[in-house]
Parts: structure tokens; C-alpha cells; sequence
């Protein structure tokens, strides 16, 4: 990757290892310290001795390297917020009824809930405290203004509950990935439950906030259709709350959900066009000073209105980078920057790498910059039209192919129309945001007049239909499609070998690139290798008991009472994140046993007490009223566990007896399914 600054991409490396491996580590602080400062010494008598560049000797590029991987370490330590000494879980153990003092951060998607947002917690029982939570409010009729804003401070005399962790196998996993944003409970308030007041000055993420609900509080005088609204609020102002599922899927389905996420999309866009815009200033050093200074001061205003999100921050952090980059004119200055802004974002909060938008975003836009000028090379149209169309289409599947294996693993489809939708979209979304800028800038003037507000609907409403005809084309859209984690590093170590040797073909080139080819056909005898193991699974389902065996093979099998005990989600988790070559179900039976262990369900009917048995586990379904103590003398060395076919206050029951009689007892209300290997 020629032009492209070989130090950065080292330590960039070095970072990212230490930040991923920390966790497996676990080093104390001050052992990652000491670690830090041994290699620092051998890294800067080394540099002395040999005073060389260090990229250029491959001992110090090491030691660089193993140096910023222990920076990595120290940085994954020092922003955990478990390690404050006043954080709430150090106050108050979980299930404990406290006075709480919250204030409001961010208000995310209702779902169930009347509201839901992520709140900080300001004190505990009096007692100050850090940390942030999830807050639910249960929904409730006798509530009169349930809608929470970003600063409202909540006071409540309430229990900090636990995440709740995964119900069933290969779901996604929300109670790890709350606590990969330093989220580790809930509260769950009744309208009764607390008292909310105004804060007495707003901080800048509140000023922003009601900055948004002013724009929106004033365009509901112009009735703008529910979608174009929801569409407006995402595409604008970085609020993703009034999606609806069914547009939100739609959207999904045709590949062109990122335009719905304020991200390095729009800010590009944004920044593409004040270029334009700002052409006629000329390209003297001065006038490239004050195109800069002005893109900058835009990009920063459109952070602060879609209040400062995770994603928007990002892109607006990254494309900084790159505008100073293009200022001062470096050779490959767009990656240069691109590589440096996510050093910089990864130093200051290291658990951004595990947002998905962040993966996917860099990727993107990596190879938008790396790929476009090679593919640009190949045909270059003279028609204007047909030159601004192919364009499109090279960003298009340069972007695609960048965030292809990544997409394929955490989402498991792609869809076919994403071509089509992007030469659609991709064009209209700039035209949309001139527009709603315009809008909101009218709308705040107390000057837009009714005919720009309805033009701007209907072309919503059109892109909303063009989008949902799109994902109505089942055949195009593959779902349920199984990728792991070693075939997305195979899969970018492929690719970046095959743009290598598209560039210039030589001979270690081709040498490389079969090398990666071998790879792949390997991934996949280890990852089959790894999930050649049978495994069985006690799911937890409210009233309900459904039960999983997979084979070694590959086969699974589905144990529930009747046919619609079985969750369609159940059998996708599995497709997508097993290699699974057969699917069958069957009812509940009694027993169930392999070379491993025996399984003794005991259900409404009570009935244990059988002769020759010896179970290794006891499951409880259904509630049975039995005597724990007699079950328990009766199977001494058994675990037990109650699934969510059982009333609550039974669980609770029957884990209080086997803590006192010490026996292993699983909970899936609270400690979510059980696996058996």
C-alpha cells in the first residue's frame, strides 16, 4: 500500500492487539504498568544504540509494537468504570432497594416500554456514585407525561436489577454488549416509582436535545406522513426512536439501512458538498485555510444538532482528520488521517472497537479511499451522466466489499438489491439533506412555507415505497447465512491479497495471495473441527419448556410440548452461528441420556422417585409441587435446574433450599439457559 505512513499502521496494530487481548490477560494495573515501562527502556536504549528508524529494524519495530500493545492493556483498565471506587456496584449489592439520584443521558427506542434510556447515576442513598444505567418505564395508563428528555433528573426509592442474560444459544447477547458500554443494571419504575424534574442548566447534549424536540414540536403543523417523519428525525438529526419495525426492516433488506444511521455517510456528503460549494474561494493557501476552517465548523454544528452520538462523533472526528489531511496536501492523506483519527478515538475510549458501527464504518470508508482510485483506473466514460453513475457504482461495491465479511457476521444476509438501492438512494440522500438542512433552517426562522415542507414529504414517501418494493424481493435477499469469525479475517486477508496482486502482478504477489487462498478451506475444517462436539441446552422461555440437542455431526433437534412451543428465532440463532446440516423436532419425554450424563425432567406430575435411576441433572418444569428436601435426599449428587416454565416464586423457593443444602442449582430467569457438553 504505497504513500500509506507504515508507522501508524504499526502502532495502530499494536493498540487494537492490546485492547483485544486485555480482557484474556486481566493484568493488574500496576503490572501492565511495569510491564509498559520494561519495554520502553529496551525500546529506547535500543533506538540509542542503533539510532535507526525503528520501522526499518525489525527488533525495535517489535518493541514499538509490544509497546503500544501494553498502552492498549492500560487504557482498557483505566476507562473501565467498574474500577472507580465509588461505582454503584460497590455500594449496594443487586435486589436492594436504594434512594437513587439519576440523571438522563441518552433516550433510546421505547420497545416495550413507555420509555427507555440510559441514565448516570449521581447517588446512591445520599452518597455520591458513577456509573451508568438502563431505565425502563413500565408501561402504565394512568401516566401523564411518560416521555423522559436527555439532562431530566429522576429521584427514586427503587432495586438496581441485573442485565438479564441470554434466554436461548446464539441470541444476541444484550447483557454483554450494555456491558461493553460500561452498562451493568437496570431500574424498572411505575409511574409512581419517581419524581422527575428539569434540570437547572442544560449540559450540551441537552441543549441539543431540545433543540430537536423544538424542530419537531414546529413541523407538526405541517402533518408530514409517519415514515417521512421517522426518516427525517434519522437522516437529520441522528434520532432513530420513530423507525417503525417494518420500515426498519424494509430498509435493512434492501442494503441501505446505513443511510438511516448518521454516520461517515453523511458527513461526507456534507463535507463533498461545501467543497463544491466553496470551490470559487480558489486553491491559494489561504483560501484552502478558511475552506477548511468552514468545512470543519459545519461538520461539528451537524455533530452537535444530532447530539453528538457515538457514530456521528466518529465520522466527524475521522473526516477532521482527513480535511487536515487534504489541507496539507500529503501524498495517500485521506488514509493517513483515516488510520490516525481511529488511533486517537481507540486511545481515548479503547471499548469503541467493539461497536459494530465503528467496525463497520472503517472498513468502509478504508476501502472506498484504497479501492476507488485502482477500480476508477479501469474505465474512465466521457459522458458526464454515465461517468457520475459509474462512479457511483465503484463506491458502492468498493464499500460493499469492505464491510462484506463483517456484515455477513453479524447481520447473516445480504442483499442482493444493493446495488440498485444505492444508485437510487445514494444520489437522493445528498439532494435530502440540502433540503431538510433548508427545512430546519426555515422551520427555525418561522419562515418555511407549507409547499416546501409537502414537496420534502413526498419525496420522503417516494423513497420510502421505492425502498420497501425493493425489499419485497425475497429472491435477492439471502438470509440465515453462516459466517464465522475466522472466515471474516480470511475472507479481508483474501481480498487485500487479491487487490495486491490486482495492482501489479509479480511473483511473491501470487505466491501471497495462493497463500490466503489456502487459508480459507483451512478456517473451515477448524471452525468444523471446533463445533464438532455435541451439546444440549436447557432454554429459558416464559410458561414454556423447549429443550436443545446438537449433535457432533451437526444435527439438531428440537424437544417441546406441542409445535407452537418452538420460537422461529430459536432455529435462526442456531443456522447463524452453527454449522448445522439437519433440523428436526420432537415432543418432551422424561429422560433423556447420552455417554456423557443423564436428564431427569420432572414436571406438574411430581413423579421422581425411580427405581435404578441415577440422573446427573434434574430438570423442574411446570411447577411441580413436591418435597425439594425428600428429591434432594433421594439424589444427593444431582444439579437442578428450573427453566421459565415455572412460577417464579417456586425458583425462588427451591434455589433458597439448595443453598442451604448446598446443591448446584441454575436459574434460567436469572442466569438465562444452561448447556450441558
Amino acid at each position: 500500500m504505497k504513500g500509506i505512513n507504515s508507522t501508524l499502521i504499526l502502532l495502530l496494530t499494536g493498540l487494537l492487539s492490546g485492547i483485544l487481548i486485555a480482557p484474556a490477560l486481566n493484568l493488574a494495573l500496576v503490572t501492565a504498568l511495569l510491564c509498559f515501562g520494561i519495554v520502553l527502556l529496551l525500546f529506547t536504549l535500543h533506538h540509542l544504540i542503533v539510532n535507526r528508524n525503528f520501522t526499518k529494524n525489525s527488533l525495535c519495530s517489535i518493541l514499538a509494537f509490544l509497546l503500544f500493545v501494553f498502552i492498549g492493556v492500560i487504557e482498557v483498565d483505566l476507562t473501565n468504570p467498574l474500577n472507580a471506587t465509588n461505582h454503584y456496584s460497590k455500594q449496594i449489592p443487586f435486589n436492594t432497594e436504594a434512594r437513587l439520584k439519576l440523571t438522563v443521558l441518552e433516550v433510546l427506542k421505547p420497545g416495550f416500554y413507555d420509555a427507555k434510556v440510559i441514565a448516570k447515576v449521581e447517588e446512591i442513598n445520599n452518597n455520591q456514585a458513577t456509573g451508568n444505567i438502563i431505565v425502563n418505564l413500565l408501561k402504565d395508563t394512568t401516566i401523564t407525561n411518560s416521555k423522559f428528555r436527555v439532562d431530566d433528573i429522576i429521584y427514586t426509592k427503587n432495586q438496581l436489577l441485573k442485565i438479564a442474560p441470554m434466554r436461548s444459544p446464539y441470541q444476541f447477547d444484550y447483557s454483554d454488549y450494555l456491558k461493553k458500554h460500561g452498562i451493568y443494571a437496570q431500574v424498572n419504575l411505575n409511574s409512581i416509582d419517581f419524581l422527575k424534574i428539569k434540570p437547572a442548566e442544560l449540559s450540551l447534549n441537552g441543549f441539543a436535545a431540545s433543540v430537536r424536540d423544538h424542530i419537531n414540536f414546529k413541523l407538526k403543523r405541517f402533518n408530514l406522513e409517519s415514515d417521512s417523519k421517522a426518516v427525517f428525525n434519522a437522516l437529520l438529526l441522528g434520532q432513530r426512536q420513530e423507525l417503525s419495525e417494518d420500515l426498519k426492516a424494509d430498509y435493512i433488506n434492501a442494503g441501505v439501512i446505513h443511510i438511516l444511521a448518521v454516520s461517515g455517510l453523511h458527513v461526507g456528503i456534507i463535507m463533498l458538498l461545501l467543497q463544491v460549494i466553496l470551490k470559487p474561494l480558489g486553491n491559494f493557501r489561504r483560501s484552502r485555510i478558511v475552506r477548511t476552517g468552514i468545512i470543519l465548523l459545519a461538520i461539528w454544528c451537524f455533530a452537535f444538532l444530532t447530539g453528538f452520538s457515538p457514530s456521528v462523533l466518529r465520522a466527524a472526528t475521522m473526516f477532521t482528520f482527513i480535511q487536515i489531511g487534504l489541507l496539507l496536501n500529503q501524498r495517500q492523506a485521506g488514509i493517513n488521517a483515516l488510520i490516525t483519527s481511529a488511533f486517537i478515538l481507540l486511545l481515548i475510549k479503547p471499548q469503541l472497537i467493539y461497536e459494530v458501527g465503528f467496525q463497520l464504518s472503517y472498513s468502509a470508508v478504508f476501502f472506498i479511499m484504497w479501492l476507488y482510485p485502482k477500480f476508477n483506473t479501469l474505465w474512465e466514460p466521457q459522458n458526464k451522466l454515465v461517468k457520475y453513475y459509474w462512479q457511483l457504482i465503484l463506491v458502492s461495491i468498493a464499500a460493499q466489499l469492505g464491510v462484506l465479511p463483517l456484515s455477513l457476521f453479524y447481520f447473516h444476509q445480504f442483499p442482493g438489491v444493493f446495488l440498485i438501492a444505492n444508485l437510487v438512494v445514494l444520489p437522493a440522500i445528498g439532494i435530502l439533506l440540502v433540503y431538510g438542512i433548508i427545512i430546519i433552517v426555515l422551520i427555525s426562522l418561522n419562515a418555511l412555507p407549507q409547499f416546501l415542507a409537502s414537496g420534502f414529504d413526498l419525496l420522503l414517501s417516494i423513497m420510502n415505497r421505492f425502498i420497501s418494493a425493493l425489499a419485497d424481493l425475497d429472491l435477492l435477499l439471502f438470509k440465515n447465512i453462516y459466517f464465522s469469525a475466522p472466515l471474516v479475517v480470511v475472507s479481508y486477508l483474501i481480498l487485500i491479497a487479491a487487490v495486491i496482486v490486482f495492482d501489479k502482478v509479480t511473483f511473491k504477489k501470487s505466491v501471497l495471495f495462493l497463500t490466503t487462498l489456502t487459508a480459507l478451506p483451512l478456517a473451515l475444517i477448524a471452525t468444523k473441527y471446533t463445533q464438532a462436539k455435541s451439546e444440549f441446552f436447557i432454554n429459558h422461555r416464559y410458561q414454556k419448556t423447549v429443550l436443545t440437542q446438537k449433535s457432533a455431526d451437526g444435527n439438531l433437534c428440537f424437544y417441546v410440548a406441542a409445535a407452537e412451543d418452538l420460537p422461529v428465532s430459536f432455529i435462526t440463532n442456531f443456522k447463524e452461528k452453527q454449522h448445522i446440516t439437519e433440523i428436526k423436532q420432537d415432543s418432551l419425554s422424561y429422560i433423556f441420556t447420552n455417554s456423557k450424563f443423564i436428564l431427569l425432567r420432572i414436571d406438574s406430575l411430581a413423579l421422581f422417585n425411580i427405581e435404578g435411576l441415577n440422573p446427573d441433572f434434574i430438570l423442574l418444569t411446570q411447577s411441580p409441587k413436591l418435597n425439594l428436601n425428600r428429591l434432594i435426599n433421594r439424589y444427593p449428587n444431582v444439579k437442578i435446574i428450573a427453566d421459565g416454565s415455572n412460577y417464579k416464586s417456586y425458583v425462588d423457593r427451591w434455589e433458597s433450599t439448595c443453598l442451604k443444602k448446598k446443591i448446584p442449582f441454575h436459574n434460567t430467569y436469572e442466569k438465562g439457559f444452561y448447556k450441558i457438553e
